[in-house]
């Protein structure tokens, strides 16, 4: 059995945390290792305290070592092999024996300067390596690993002939025949690509047909600098194809994509969301694939997805949370693709790529408190077990281990390129004091099994192409290195390329100063906590283009000056210079440092102001003064610039895409929004209805009884018309308990929505008018309905499993003076039911309404049952309904409906959504 050297949590993470966000932690082994020393590289070093010149050196030095160490022994033991198992000192295939482990670390001999080991490993690849071989193959898992790190070396040996004398290319041609061998697996009927392909027969009869997302998408850089360098265009444009599809597979509620989806039907099977194991790289690819080929679409949909993740994936306190509640940490937790509620209580340890996603796009503010997150969970782990839990105090039971992932070195070496803070120096030297303690073997660096116990495991994977890279780079002090290339998810550099046209979208470089925003981070409790859902600025995935407001735009600036601020061309050339001198194989182009530097620029505005225009398009938290008709707006619309909130929450939200199809103004798509408070961007025919319960002490309810049954029906009164009081007999009580009656024939309006002139008049006078709702306004029918005599109207609901709600009211002073209220469905049909049954007869069927004393208890839930509705139509959707022509000629068909507003008040009428 083989275990860590297991020293406590290092003292310097702890310090770390409470550097950035005043995090504190104890922990029994703390203080025995404060003063403690290392010894390598010839000398003891502190474990703790500022990383000065001469032990950054030296953590150079020993990165550089741990990386050949592992090298040197998968050659020896496992090489033509794919993997190396360092415990047992044996090698096996796990992609076919391609020598996938010599290929995946090519690009690391350049950047660790072995220029001797990687003429060695050039030779034997372009002499023997053959991709015409007898196996079943990970499409992801071959394209990152050996397709990335074919090109990335063919790129550099290309730049810098010297450090492979005589190379012909031969690289780039095995680049093109594995592509070529991969390209079937895209032949879906979506053009989402297969997870396996075979390297000889293609696709195998009964292949699974289901793929992850991250999966399906991170195929864009490789196969799009294999496009820019062979000019054969069909690679790129597959990969991209099957990132749009993705990316068009988005919840229209929440903007978030699943974890698992079926290439034939885009259908998801499994439609849990999150950053973590396979989702991770659908974000990472459309902000490197924007950064490397310059397309500004990519940077829209990144855009679009960030904001998605930041606003439905954080988590944030319920409303029903105790005032004192500490803030939650800053994890990014899985959630319902649809509904965004927690999908589960574990963070995946393949999402501490995050912060280094986020400094890359000029986020750093956010990047820095993330990363003290991952750096606290590291402090309680000694490592990051796979998942664990969102207090970061328990691993998961089976999910356990830490098979040396580099996202946290990657995060740690991106954050500290773009802020320079000797601070994470430290960080980057206790992640490599664990790794060089308690990981190495006697062939290699090992795998955990298990972080509670130490146990190993036998395997190293990316360890020389990811792990030891980015320490390698961080304390090498390269943080200039991201100017000049990008690195993919498997840790392979890649230039920027012009764009087809040559052409760049400018940037505003004349900034002055960042701005700094303080995040205070508490050790929480996690028991109100939940992801809540993001803006839906895609809804309907109609790709509407986020409108930046000037304050927006002007809080970018500030974020964004230190990324976007003048490099003149002496400080851009002694920092090649630099650059240079610690990687003296990388070769380093001036123009790829201006082309990246301007792109990642316009990348941080982009985003940095699409952030605080979300954080601030935000309907009211409230009841949304809409459905019940504005004081300023007789037509029963509210437009957003009148909008006013009132006390209570809107319970539940629905968003309905506005379209004309058969004559009928209606909705494409609609959908309930789970936890929302904000959307942004909202397509220009979006129409947003929320609802409350109605609340008891501002609720009439009525008792329904035809005369001389002892059957009785709830009927909920609206907030318009006269009251029982006023259209009733008051006085002693008349039947039951009530105080109020009202006694009427009960008769069914012709036509039966009453929403024009009543062709029955002559019979309802004095009479209770059955009404079918829809077609027009509830107000409209009153009163069509007081016009004809009769003395109520009871509207019946059309939803077969919803309650009947309290009708809007009017604010103008010359209202309805009848008695108004609305019956379910159900009851509806039994009211109809009875009236049916006494035709023919004598005597005209009397009804009974009575008020319902509220503080009766026997009522329990019923009360809360009923749920007011409001309709929100943002300023955009008015003037798409204004200037549609199908809305107006719609309009125009029936008098009664000369403007849009009547459609909108009758279609929100019959879409309201049944009770939670």
């Amino acid at each position: 059995m083989f275990h860590y050297n297991f020293l406590g949590p290092p003292a310097v993470l702890i310090r770390v945390a409470y550097y950035f966000f005043g995090l504190v932690h104890t922990h029994p082994a703390t203080a025995a290792i404060t003063d403690a020393k290392r010894f390598f590289q010839g000398t003891w070093h502190n474990r703790t305290g500022t990383v000065l010149l001469q032990e950054q050196n030296a953590l150079r030095d020993e990165a550089s070592e741990m990386f050949a160490f592992g090298y040197d022994e998968y050659l020896l033991h496992a090489f033509p092999k794919d993997e190396l198992r360092p415990i047992s000192c044996t090698g096996h295939n796990s992609q076919g024996g391609v020598g996938l482990t010599l290929v995946d670390a090519l690009d690391s001999l350049v950047v660790m300067n072995s220029p001797a080991k990687l003429r060695r490993a050039v030779q034997w690849l372009c002499q023997s390596l053959a991709f015409d071989v007898d196996a079943r193959v990970h499409v992801f898992e071959v394209t990152i690993r050996a397709l990335g790190g074919l090109l990335s070396t063919h790129v550099m040996l290309e730049r810098e002939p010297s450090a492979v004398p005589g190379y012909n290319g031969c690289l780039l041609r095995l680049a093109v025949d594995l592509a070529d061998r991969l390209l079937p697996a895209f032949d879906t009927a979506s053009g989402i690509p297969l997870s396996w392909i075979h390297l000889q027969k293609g696709v195998l009869p009964d292949e699974t047909r289901f793929t992850c997302t991250a999966c399906a998408v991170t195929l864009l850089l490789e196969f799009g600098t294999l496009s820019r360098l062979t000019g054969n265009q069909m690679y790129e444009q597959k990969a991209k194809h099957a990132m749009k599809r993705v990316f068009g597979m988005r919840s229209p509620v929440t903007g978030l994509v699943g974890n698992t989806l079926h290439t034939d039907n885009q259908e998801w099977l499994r439609k849990d969301s999150g950053i973590g194991a396979g989702i991770d790289s659908f974000y990472e690819y459309l902000l490197k694939a924007y950064l490397v080929f310059g397309e500004v679409e990519y940077l829209d949909m990144f855009t679009k997805v960030y904001i998605s993740a930041m606003h439905g994936l954080r988590l944030k306190l319920l409303a029903s949370a105790p005032p004192d509640s500490p803030p939650p940490p800053p994890w990014l937790a899985d959630a319902d693709m649809d509904t965004g509620k927690l999908a589960q209580p574990w963070i995946s340890s393949l999402s501490a790529f995050w912060p280094g996603l986020q400094a890359l796009a000029g986020q750093v503010e956010d990047a820095k408190k993330l990363l003290a997150a991952w750096v606290y969970a590291w402090t309680q782990f000694d490592g990051l077990p796979d998942l664990f839990d969102m207090s970061a105090s328990e691993r998961h039971p089976l999910q356990k281990g830490y098979p040396l992932r580099p996202e946290l070195m990657e995060s740690t070496y991106l954050l500290y390129a773009a802020t320079r803070d000797p601070t994470l120096l430290e960080v980057g030297r206790t992640l490599q004091a664990t790794l060089a303690e308690g990981n190495k073997q006697k062939c290699g660096y090992a795998a955990v099994a298990d972080v509670s116990t130490g146990e190993l495991e036998d395997s190293m994977e990316s360890f020389l192409s990811e792990t030891s890279k980015y320490l390698y780079l961080l304390h090498a002090d390269a943080a200039d290195l991201p100017d000049h290339y990008i690195f993919s998810t498997e840790g392979h550099l890649l230039p920027p390329f012009q764009m087809a046209n040559g052409q760049q979208p400018s940037a505003n470089t004349t900034m002055q100063s960042a701005s700094s925003s303080y995040w205070d981070w508490w050790i929480p409790n996690f028991g109100n906590w939940l992801p809540h859902t993001p803006p839906a600025d895609d809804v309907g995935r109609l790709d509407a283009a986020i409108d930046i407001s000037e304050t927006a735009s002007e809080a970018a600036a500030v974020q964004c000056a230190q990324m976007c601020r003048n490099v003149s061309a002496a400080e851009a050339s002694k920092r090649q210079h630099l650059l240079q001198s610690v990687l003296p194989l990388v070769p380093l182009p001036a123009h790829d440092a201006i082309l990246l530097r301007q792109r990642r620029c316009t990348a941080c505005l982009q985003v940095s102001a699409s952030m605080v225009q979300s954080a601030t398009s935000l309907l009211p938290v409230g009841t949304v003064d809409g459905f019940q008709q504005c004081s300023a707006s007789p037509d029963g619309i509210c437009p957003a610039d009148i909008m006013q909130t009132q006390a209570g929450l809107v319970e539940r939200r629905f968003i309905c895409l506005l379209e004309v199809q058969q004559d009928k103004l209606q909705c494409s798509q609609y959908q309930e929004i789970q936890l929302a408070a904000e959307m942004s961007s909202l397509p220009n025919n979006a129409l947003v209805l929320q609802q409350r319960p109605t609340q008891v002490s501002q609720t009439t309810l009525y008792s329904l009884s035809f005369l001389g049954s002892e059957n009785l029906h709830l009927a909920v009164g609206a907030t318009f018309g006269q009251s029982l009081q006023e259209a009733g007999q008051c006085g002693p009580a008349c039947l039951g308990d009530s105080i109020c009656n009202l006694l009427g024939a009960i008769i069914i309006a012709e036509p039966a929505d009453a929403c024009g002139p009543l062709t029955n008049a002559q019979e309802l006078s004095g009479a209770v008018l059955l009404v079918d709702r829809g077609s027009c306004s509830f107000m409209e029918k009153a009163m069509n309905v007081e016009q004809a005599g009769a003395v109520a109207v009871i509207v019946i609901n059309n939803k077969d499993s919803e309650a009947a709600f309290a009708m809007g009211s009017d604010e103008q002073p010359h209202g309805v003076k009848i008695l108004a209220m609305m019956v379910s469905k159900h009851i509806g049909q039994d009211l109809r039911h009875c009236k049916d049954s006494s035709r023919g007869g004598s005597e005209p069927h009397l009804l009974n309404i009575d008020l319902v004393d509220l503080s009766n208890a026997t009522l329990g839930s019923a009360q809360s049952a009923y749920m007011e509705q409001h309709v929100y139509v943002p300023e955009a959707t008015q003037s798409w309904l204004e200037n549609n022509g199908d809305v107006t000629r719609l309009a125009q068909q029936d008098k009664s409906k000369s403007t849009w507003q009547s459609l909108v008040l009758d279609l929100a009428a019959s879409i309201q959504s049944m009770q939670t």
